[in-house]
């Protein structure tokens, strides 16, 4: 291949087309108003993006509610993908297609209430460490299951031997009983340091292994994205965090988007999510909004589409999407 098709500098080309569409778009800042909340919903079988935008006045209310209906090739799909802009419209209102309507009376935006658990109990179990800034970080911890799921990943005991190098290891607890771990490095500090397919290939075995060790112990992560990959100093080694079990990610076509605990995550919605944070690790990160097309460069165009197939029963298995990695 050569240097003006290196598959680095393919990805660098898409990353920077991304970068200028979404610096373009007025849907979210820096070219548009900060929208602090955004809930996805599924209305009469349609995606509807709901954007709640920062009153630029009084920082902790909102000041604009606009909800836009995904119609693809209409005005409000075309926003969603970053192709047109938001009309420039006083107040609230909502765009279904290419038909525009004010709304008068915009609902408030989601408040989930604090459902933090008692961790006392289990807490119980974890040894005490001294926290060392330069080798640890911490985490209050909010829910039994967050530290029953590491518990069983290490198992059953604290520091314990951990059953994949690819899941956080829990090394105890602090003094003020916050969860301690070993300190690696976020997405952003590696995904701008590492870009070739061989490191790409092996973060995404990776990420299977780790799948592989929870899906066996009957747990489903549910939560796979960007954020919680964290990464080595050096990159070789990619371990996923943040396990709660508990909310998680409504990328699967199967799952609720509704605010509810019982929204059908399984299995197969964890390798759908694969597909997803697949498009992110490649552009280094998070689109506006799930409508954005993100074109993928071989050979993972392929490892991305059988993912993220709307019907879970022609997705791969692990097994599978691991012989496929192989075969690139």
């Amino acid at each position: 291949m050569s240097e003006k098709y290196s598959f680095p500098k393919i990805v660098e080309d898409l990353r920077s087309n991304y970068m200028t569409l979404r610096n373009r778009s007025n849907l979210c800042s820096p070219s548009g108003k900060l929208a602090y909340e955004v809930l996805s919903e599924r209305v009469g079988g349609r995606v509807v993006e709901s954007f709640w935008y920062e009153d630029e006045q009084d920082k902790a209310a909102f000041g604009t509610f606009v909800r836009l209906v995904d119609i693809p090739g209409s005005l409000s799909g075309d926003i969603l993908r970053s192709r047109r802009n938001l009309p420039l419209i006083e107040g609230h209102f909502e765009i279904n297609g290419d038909v525009i309507r004010q709304i008068t009376n915009p609902p408030q935006p989601p408040n989930r209430e604090e459902d933090s658990e008692d961790l006392t109990p289990i807490l119980a179990r974890i040894p005490e460490i001294e926290v060392d800034p330069s080798r640890h970080f911490t985490k209050k911890g909010r829910y039994r299951s967050e530290v029953g799921n590491l518990l069983k990943c290490q198992g059953g005991s604290c520091p314990g031997t951990p059953l994949s190098p690819h899941i956080i290891q829990l090394l105890g607890k602090s003094p003020v009983g916050e969860l301690v771990f070993e300190k690696l490095d976020p997405r952003y500090l590696a995904l701008d340091r590492f870009c070739s397919i061989a490191m790409y290939k092996k973060w995404i075995l990776h990420i299977i292994a780790a799948l592989k060790v929870l899906h066996s112990l009957g747990t489903v992560y549910r939560d796979l994205h960007i954020e919680n990959l964290l990464f080595s100093r050096d990159g070789q080694t990619l371990v996923l965090t943040d396990l709660e079990g508990r909310w998680g990610r409504r990328s699967a076509p199967e799952i609720v988007l509704e605010d509810t605990l019982d929204s059908d995550w399984t299995e197969k919605s964890d390798i759908y999510d694969i597909g997803i944070v697949i498009k992110c690790i490649i552009y280094a990160n998070i689109p506006m909004a799930s409508e954005v097309e993100w074109p993928i460069p071989p050979p993972f165009d392929r490892i991305v589409e059988v993912c993220t197939r709307t019907n879970p029963a022609e997705q791969p298995e692990l097994d599978e999407l691991e012989a496929m990695l192989a075969e690139t």
